[in-house]
């Protein structure tokens, strides 16, 4: 059980009161600390749904606060927000750290890991704001500490390996590509985690990094450097045609 100081100086540092405060202790709870107890202990379960009320969230705030923006400046733009290095350095520079609860077989390793829990304690604190307070408050933390920060030059920086990929696969299969973690190998404090990517059902690309965000930046480095070989300005092509044996992707 945490102490009512630790989470007294996480509520100052986000500035949101929890009506259920164990939603927060959750949030700032690293796996490392909770081994051996259940899964819903630490922030796990939290950063996953964290990870895609986020998203959306920074989609909608950048649709309404910036209509001259196109598709492809927005989509960058959203990118470059919901990136690990980018709220490991927000969650840094709120304070996080400083209640973040680890435990030995982490703190024994002199804070390596603590940009990847900064990154993944921030999209929890999302999920549990949300879940505590309903979309109101979640929106108004997101936009109070991220959004806000942020300059919409951000929009004309080289596009990502998962952007291209997503434009890519849009305009010559008609279809987004698909994250899928595989698997998750070694200890709390240095997890390795595998994603594969596919495009309409098959294997595109595969990669593997330290966080589940990293893993699939690769996976989408492994599939551009199949796919972008292959000719911009032939005909559509559709999974399925010509005997793939997959169904179109439309």
């Amino acid at each position: 059980m945490l102490s009512a100081d630790t989470l007294d100086l996480a509520e100052e540092i986000i500035g949101y009161s929890f009506d259920d405060r164990n939603l927060l202790a959750k949030a700032i709870t690293h796996p490392s600390a909770v081994e051996g107890h259940a899964l819903e202990d630490s922030y796990e379960r939290l950063e996953f749904l964290g990870d895609s009320l986020l998203g959306a969230l920074v989609a909608l705030e950048l649709y309404e606060r910036y209509p001259q923006m196109d598709e492809g400046a927005l989509t960058r733009t959203r990118i470059s927000l919901v990136s690990g290095g980018k709220l490991s350095s927000v969650a840094r520079e709120m304070g996080l750290a400083t209640c973040i609860v680890f435990g030995e077989s982490e703190l024994g390793t002199g804070g390596r890991g603590l940009r990847s829990a900064l990154e993944n304690v921030y999209e929890a604190l999302v999920a549990a704001i949300f879940l505590d307070g309903g979309e109101g408050p979640c929106r108004q933390f997101v936009a109070g500490t991220l959004l806000d920060q942020t300059m919409p030059e951000v929009a004309g920086r080289p596009i990502s390996a998962k952007s291209r990929l997503q434009e890519l696969t849009q305009a010559r299969y008609r279809c987004a590509p698909s994250y899928e973690l595989v698997s998750q190998t070694g200890p709390a404090h240095e997890p390795v985690f595998t994603t594969e990517v596919k495009v309409a059902g098959k294997v595109a690309g595969k990669g593997s990094g330290s966080t589940k965000k990293e893993s699939e930046t690769r996976a989408a480095q492994a599939a551009l450097a199949s796919l972008e070989p292959e000719r911009p300005d032939g005909p559509v092509r559709r999974f399925g045609d010509a005997g793939d044996g997959e169904a179109p992707c439309i």
